[in-house]
């Protein structure tokens, strides 16, 4: 965490220095934000895994962010770093959103420094983007800015003409930011084992993520292929000690290949994505630890009915391989995975008051696993960059260890605040 913090904070002062050089050529934004999340459910527990008391809020957040740009003809840099007070736990951070220069050179375009990185195509569902996520943030009431966050990377465009070509190298590992039962309860298969930590890959040339993406319109079609290799950012892997009583998360290696359209059809957009998830440290899928190697696919479409109503669907499935060796090896306490998990999602948006007023509803469901993820909210336009947000976030399902249902104690809702300048 500490070389995180350090090669942010030297980016963003840099570029705090090169712009004071400069001061009629940088600008200066941001916002100020209260966002507050409720627990609107009985959860039947008194205490967390951890042993601290369930608190009935999941989300006190009062937050300041600053964005200072500086552009030019070959170059320009960017720094956004939030300010924010955790009203539950009393203490107050800061956290370096993004960090970064960019440079042109001819044909290629280089962005250096700590960036957010979002590829392929899905609504809220991520086949061929494997870069850190904040889940915590999605089910707490954070706004979806905060799903993603930031990468310390390179990141080289090249356009030689028949295709483009992107190519990312990312030497600082970052893990996906997951519920680990402090504020949001979910279902644990080794509730005795309470003595855990988490090891993160060593920083190491080896460990270095890599990652590319090929891509080029074919007609209306905005069509991509992708490589990664790195390592499971979520679900981790598990060692676990029965000796000395202890769970340990890892994160082993993976690698991913994948491909994307998406592009104009009857009226709307038709989105296809699909990736094979190779599970290089269990290709046989014997480790229960360790996530076997998966094929992942969806199919979207989204289309405007009206100048203030849009609509959108999608299918996403998730096949296990090698399950044979999946269910032989399943430890007695683990529950029993479906060999090909699927959902179905709506999302539905609409206007009114000149489009100062939006209302809309997102919804995941998986007909096998019969568990929902919910999100209807409403944002009013204030005007002068002032807007507030109501919504909430329902989860459920028939069964506690399904995606979704195993946070169905964590029904919420939140509120937004924001004035941005």
């Amino acid at each position: 965490m500490m070389v995180f913090l350090r090669a942010g904070t030297f980016i963003f002062l840099f570029a705090l220095t090169i712009m004071a050089t400069n001061a009629q050529e940088f600008e200066l934004h941001g916002f100020i934000q209260a966002n507050f999340s409720l627990r609107i459910t009985e959860t039947g527990e008194n205490r967390t895994p951890n042993g601290s008391p369930i608190p009935d809020f999941l989300l006190g957040d009062e937050r300041v962010q600053l964005e200072i740009t500086r552009s030019g003809k070959d170059a320009s840099l960017l720094g956004k770093i939030d300010f924010f007070y955790d009203a539950i736990d009393k203490q107050a951070y800061f956290d370096i959103r993004e960090a970064y220069i960019d440079l042109k050179l001819g044909k290629f375009d280089i962005r250096a420094g700590r960036q957010i990185i979002t590829w392929g195509v899905g609504d809220l569902v991520f086949i061929n983007d494997v870069f850190p996520k904040n889940w915590v943030a999605l089910l707490s009431g954070q706004p979806l800015q905060y799903l993603k966050f930031g990468s310390d990377a390179l990141n080289i465009n090249f356009f030689p003409g028949f295709a483009s070509l992107q190519m990312i190298v990312i030497p600082f590992y970052q893990a996906d930011e997951l519920p680990r039962g402090e504020r949001l309860l979910s279902f644990d298969p080794l509730p005795d084992i309470t003595n855990r930590k988490e090891v993160q890959p060593e920083m190491k040339f080896k460990n270095t993520q890599i990652a590319a993406r090929l891509y080029r319109y074919l007609g209306k079609f905005d069509v991509s292929l992708y490589f990664y290799r790195g390592f499971w950012g979520s679900p981790p892997g598990m060692v676990i000690n029965p000796d000395e009583g202890l769970l340990t998360f890892t994160h082993p290696r993976l690698i991913v290949y994948g491909g994307s359209l998406q592009g104009a059809f009857l009226n709307g957009v038709l989105s296809l994505g699909v990736g094979y998830y190779d599970s290089r440290e269990d290709p046989g899928g014997t480790n229960p630890g360790i996530e076997n190697s998966q094929t992942r696919f969806l199919a979207g479409y989204q289309r405007a009915l009206s100048e203030n109503l849009t609509f959108g669907c999608q299918y996403y499935g998730e096949r296990i391989q090698n399950y044979s060796s999946y269910e032989r090896n399943l430890p007695p306490t683990f529950p029993k995975r479906k060999e090909l998990r699927h959902t179905v999602s709506l999302r539905v948006t609409r206007f009114f008051k000149y489009q100062t007023l939006r209302a809309s509803f997102f919804m995941f469901y998986s007909p096998n696993e019969k568990d929902y993820y919910m999100n209807p909210e409403i944002r009013y336009e204030l005007g002068n960059g002032l807007w507030i947000a109501v919504g909430g976030i329902l989860l459920g399902g028939e069964k506690d260890h399904t995606l979704f249902g195993q946070f169905e104690k964590n029904d919420n809702i939140y509120f937004v605040l924001r004035y941005a300048f």
